[in-house]
């Protein structure tokens, strides 16, 4: 299985971001009150459509499965049908709970990468914020038609956005879809950092993929560039244990305000050389034509500030200039 991060003395989450912000109600509102009209759709439909679908009625006459490893091919299938690019199983454990909520009865997590469009993501703007709110919207409603897909085969399932019972990224790790990056997020050696995670917990007794070494982490160890360009200096160079896992790490109350006023920031994702290697190769090279001309984060956000659209997107920026 390779080198892979040591969980067994993991402590449960905290969770830090709610409806897509980051710290205390008043700032989160804020936050949303930045959200153009497709970014507060996409919400609304989460909130009150999705959301309430999330826990699937189960069929009380259960299929008789001879063949998981089949049946699980068979999911996967389904799951990337509905629209998730990349697909992994892993062991329910119960350390990733949110400490805001209970466990669920389930003994599996189905986790899916989705896509985000790159262009849109490395302008920042509010069109960035805009396709986040898109992906995450496209992700709970695969979550609810997938959750829905296993109750008819008579199994329990339930679909986990931001706001559920499991932390997404030690799901996705553990699932094998690829490793945590320096910048804090999941990197995926097939679609690199432009990605958004979705869960599903389930009793189906699914065949586990579990957590792969692809190389990606003694990269990060290397690599500078997601430090070199944050522009709050956020992202540690060096590992920590926090909640008893040692792991790269990102100072989220140094993020905060950038996160707050830069439509969600996400220069670290977008500058991650990985986005070269997967299915963003060519979009990458613009942007790391980008990096060799700016060379710091100061170089950096005077580009965006040149080329994002919107008065108020470059306003913003020039305060960090």
């Amino acid at each position: 299985m390779g080198k892979t991060i040591d969980i067994s003395k993991a402590e449960r989450p905290t969770r830090y971001l709610q409806d897509g912000s980051m710290g205390p109600q008043e700032e989160s509102l804020a936050f949303r009150a930045q959200f153009p009209p497709d970014a507060n759709k996409y919400g609304w439909l989460q909130r009150e459509v999705l959301f309430p679908q999330r826990t699937a009625d189960v069929n009380p006459n259960k299929s008789e499965v001879t063949d998981w490893a089949a049946m699980t091919e068979h999911i996967k299938e389904y799951a990337k049908s509905l629209g998730a690019d990349d697909v992994g199983i892993a062991d329910m454990n119960e350390d990733f709970t949110f400490t805001d909520r209970d466990p669920l009865p389930h003994t599996r997590v189905i986790a899916f990468a989705m896509n985000m469009k790159y262009d849109s993501m490395a302008d920042i703007g509010q069109a960035s914020q805009t396709e986040v709110h898109r992906v995450y919207f496209k992700m709970l409603d695969v979550s609810v038609q997938l959750a829905r897909y296993i109750g008819g085969f008579g199994y329990q399932a339930t679909g986990h956005p931001n706001q559920g019972e499991y932390a997404h990224v030690p799901f996705a790790y553990l699932a094998g879809l690829g490793e945590l990056g320096k910048h804090g997020s999941l990197i995926s050696p097939k679609l690199g950092s432009s990605i958004r995670l979705g869960l599903v917990s389930t009793d189906m007794p699914l065949v586990v993929d579990g957590p792969q070494d692809y190389g990606i982490d003694d990269m990060c160890t290397r690599c500078t560039v997601c430090t070199r360009f944050c522009p709050a200096d956020a992202i540690s160079p060096e590992k920590k244990v926090i909640k008893g896992v040692e792991r790269f790490y990102v100072d989220t109350n140094a993020c905060r305000p950038l996160f707050q006023h830069l439509w969600g920031c996400k220069i670290c994702l977008m500058v991650c050389p990985f986005n070269g290697r997967g299915v963003f190769k060519e979009q990458y090279r613009v942007v790391a034509k980008d990096i060799a001309v700016a060379k710091e984060k100061h170089g950096y956000l005077k580009i965006l500030a040149q080329r994002t659209p919107g008065a108020e997107t470059n306003k913003i920026l020039s305060e960090y200039l």
